[in-house]
């Protein structure tokens, strides 16, 4: 069965609009597609529908699926229009369900949109990750490596002994001997905050730092920088809350977006806006208006599911 061609086109927007950041050109390209013929608009409600409805979060048969998602842009674009046109004619192999979230259906902790987990190393040693979260575990049961790709992991005693623990995103590696420390994979760059204990920051090509007890870093690959900002905040997200501090807001939509179905952008200069505040991780639609009463931005909202916030 072969995809309308308006279907195979609403099929190539969700990509699109799934790839990250997308400007304004892009979100008046797609808003004038989506109302310009009624096809068109069918098409995408349609696909909404479908998306909606996905669900599971045990599937683990996807592995042709995850190998693409780890692959170059254009392969991974053009493997997820092919598991998206496989879900509108209504196939259910390569493990669609989990795929369509995005990445991370082979991981060893995952957990779905809304839903924060819980988990344990060998030893025993308890973790707590945040909604849509991904974390996969390597290295050893002495000496385990905990690779967060997306989310956040709050490991909450590490026993002080020899072996090393480490926590790796996209933009270091934190190791300890023992501590209690949160690790926060961000819109563009990682957190580690330490409760008790120490720990030992690497970033790609910088000196290592020492993260002591009570202290907060931010980094990325340019480098690392102390955040005035408590265990207690950094971990709010634990308690269902996001505590902001002057956090861009591309970065704070990523966090809401772990706590709502559907896209959130942010477009054009609107992007790196800084705010402060506490939103309620919980009722992402009331922090939404919160955003919209600090900054002078205004909600947008293309159909159910793609919701773009613009400076006024």
């Amino acid at each position: 069965m072969r995809l309308a061609p308006a279907e195979h086109q609403a099929v190539m927007w969700e990509v699109r609009l799934r790839e990250g950041d997308v400007g304004a050109s892009v979100l008046d390209e797609f808003d004038h597609w989506r109302t310009a013929q009624a096809d068109n608009e069918q098409a995408w409600n349609a696909l909404q529908q479908r998306l909606s409805r996905i669900g599971g979060s045990h599937a683990r048969d996807a592995s042709a699926m995850a190998h693409a998602l780890r692959t170059p842009a254009t392969e991974r674009r053009r493997v997820l229009r092919t598991a998206f046109a496989m879900l509108v004619v209504g196939c259910g192999t390569w493990g669609i369900r989990e795929g369509l979230h995005g990445m991370g259906f082979d991981a060893d902790w995952r957990s779905a949109v809304g839903e924060r987990g819980e988990g344990k190393l060998a030893d025993g040693t308890p973790l707590a990750f945040d909604a849509n979260s991904r974390i996969y575990l390597s290295g050893s049961a002495a000496s385990p490596r905990l690779d967060l790709k997306q989310g956040q992991v709050l490991v909450k005693s590490w026993p002080q002994r020899d072996d090393l623990l480490s926590v790796a995103t996209d933009h270091g590696t934190v190791a300890t001997e023992g501590a209690t420390f949160n690790v926060g994979r961000l819109h563009q760059r990682s957190m580690v905050s330490v409760s008790a204990g120490s720990a030992l920051l690497r970033t790609h090509g910088g000196p290592p730092v020492l993260v002591s007890a009570g202290e907060t870093f931010y980094f990325d690959h340019k480098g690392v920088q102390q955040a005035e900002m408590s265990f207690a905040a950094a971990s709010a997200w634990t308690r269902g809350v996001c505590v902001a501090d002057r956090m861009p807001l591309a970065e704070l939509l990523e966090i809401f977006g772990r706590y709502r179905k559907g896209l959130l952008r942010v477009s054009g200069r609107a992007a790196a806006m800084q705010i402060s505040g506490v939103f309620r991780l919980e009722d992402v639609e009331r922090a939404l208006m919160q955003v919209v009463d600090i900054l002078p931005v205004r909600v947008k909202r293309y159909g159910s599911y793609l919701t773009v916030l613009n400076a006024v």
